[in-house]
């Protein structure tokens, strides 16, 4: 909701002269149709072999918690720390604490990811994108 009302205020323009804000609006009330159809289907659906169960039944709230805090911890220290170190410790704590990954793939595949997302975005996109204190 609040990203169809956000996008349509950066403006929709038309198909032919599409605004800034015409494809994430479109992909949210996409996304919006589907959940309330898997709600509805979840609530008054009884397909054959289809089983009701608790919604968040076995959902470990503790990791939801540690990667919700560890987004906003990157959103908030992006412009701080940079982009480079932000991404890997984001990696780092959704890898190898929330996924308890090992921690010689928690690493590489962290590494590897700053690599390719710098190589994306920097290079090939020329996003500006802060270095942070360190000059990384």
């Amino acid at each position: 909701m609040g990203t169809c009302f956000f996008s349509y205020r950066l403006g929709l323009g038309t198909v032919r002269n599409p605004g800034p804000g015409l494809i994430p609006f479109g992909v949210a009330v996409l996304l919006g149709m589907m959940s309330i159809g898997l709600l509805l289907r979840s609530l008054f659906g009884t397909q054959k072999g289809f089983q009701r169960k608790a919604v968040f039944k076995g959902v470990k709230w503790r990791r939801v918690g540690l990667a919700l805090c560890g987004l906003l911890g990157y959103g908030l220290a992006f412009n701080f720390l940079g982009f480079r170190l932000c991404t890997f410790f984001l990696m780092v704590l959704l890898l190898g604490v929330v996924g308890r990954q090992k921690w010689w793939l928690t690493l590489t595949v962290s590494i590897l990811t700053v690599i390719g997302a710098y190589l994306i975005f920097v290079l090939w996109l020329g996003c500006p994108f802060p270095t942070g204190p360190f000059g990384i």
